[in-house]
C-alpha cells in the first residue's frame, strides 16, 4: 500500500473511483428552476469589479421574478454591484451519491428604490441596502446520481 504525496492512500482510492458510476445530465425547466431556487436560503453572487472576479455566499429571498439581497452601503458587494450584470447560482449535491442540481441567474443587480421586506441578514451590523437582481436568464441542471436511477 502507497501513500501519495497528499497523504492519500492510493489503494484505497482506486478501488471508491472504481465503484463509482456516471450519472446522467438532466436539463431543468425554467420552472423547476425557480421553485429549486425558492428552496434554499443561501446562494452565490458572482461579477466582475474593481477588484477583479468576486464569488461570495449570500442568503436570499426570490419574489416573483427577482433575487433579493441586503448589504451595507459601503461593502465592496455594494459599490462593484449596483447596475452591473451578476451571476447567482445556487446549488445543492449529495456528495454520498454523486447527484444533485445547480441553478444560474443572470441579471442586472440594482439597489431597490423601495425597501422591501426580505431578505432578513444573517450576519450582524446594518444590512440597510437592499439589492435585486433583475432576472434575464435561469438555467439549470440535476446530475442524477447513477444509484438514484436504479432505485
Amino acid at each position: 500500500m502507497e501513500v501519495s504525496p497528499e497523504g492519500i492512500d492510493e489503494e484505497v482510492v482506486s478501488v471508491q473511483e472504481s465503484d463509482i458510476q456516471p450519472g446522467r445530465l438532466v436539463v431543468l425547466s425554467e420552472e423547476e428552476c425557480w421553485d429549486l431556487l425558492r428552496s434554499r436560503p443561501v446562494g452565490r453572487l458572482a461579477w466582475s469589479g474593481a477588484e477583479g472576479v468576486s464569488v461570495i455566499p449570500v442568503n436570499f429571498v426570490v419574489e416573483d421574478d427577482t433575487v433579493l439581497l441586503r448589504t451595507t452601503p459601503y461593502s465592496l458587494l455594494a459599490r462593484d454591484c449596483a447596475d452591473r450584470e451578476v451571476a447567482f447560482e445556487v446549488d445543492d449535491i449529495d456528495e454520498q451519491r454523486h447527484g444533485g442540481w445547480s441553478v444560474l441567474v443572470r441579471g442586472r443587480c440594482e439597489r431597490e428604490r423601495v425597501r422591501s421586506d426580505g431578505p432578513r441578514p444573517w450576519v450582524t451590523g446594518p444590512r440597510v441596502l437592499g439589492l435585486r437582481v433583475a432576472v434575464v436568464s435561469v438555467t439549470g441542471r440535476r446530475l442524477l446520481s447513477s444509484t438514484a436511477e436504479r432505485a
